[in-house]
């Protein structure tokens, strides 16, 4: 569960990213597609060393007991996830108009990018109900006398 909790870490982090990359067109559909671009710069960034830095803090916690805070993060990383997913959709929804929106270099490659984003934003989907369902789950559970 540690490294589903830096996984989730590694993907919030990931979010002010969104705003390193400027748009190369006017217009909201090529500010959409700079923000996703930026997600997945910072996501790819933010993720290993999330990764790191939770298998380095989990070995060096050697099984104390730790502060759940799975239901706050799990709903947060589910919407976020789900605003994510949209905003793919609708990028890939633009990009495959005809012609080619003005603005846009490569349209096979832009079309990755919007696809991979809701890749990103599916796994965020998925890794916030595994914190919530977690959450639950322990605090449902009795306390260890």
């Amino acid at each position: 569960m540690t490294l589903i909790r830096a996984v989730a870490i590694g993907l919030l982090t990931g979010g002010p990213g969104a705003l390193i990359f400027d748009p190369r067109g006017e217009g909201l559909d090529h500010m959409r597609l700079a923000m996703l671009m930026g997600l997945l710069a910072g996501q790819l960034l933010t993720i290993p060393f999330s990764l790191i830095g939770g298998v380095v803090w989990a070995l060096a916690r050697k099984g104390r007991p730790v502060r759940l805070y799975d239901l706050a993060m799990g709903p947060l990383l589910v919407a976020l996830g789900a605003l994510v997913v949209t905003q793919a959709w609708a990028v890939v929804n633009w990009l495959s108009t005809e012609p080619t929106p003005g603005g846009v270099g490569d349209p096979d490659g832009e079309t990755s990018i919007g696809l991979i984003a809701g890749l990103s934003g599916c796994l965020m989907v998925l890794v916030g109900l595994a914190l919530l369902a977690n959450g639950v789950w322990s605090s449902r559970r009795p306390a260890r006398a």
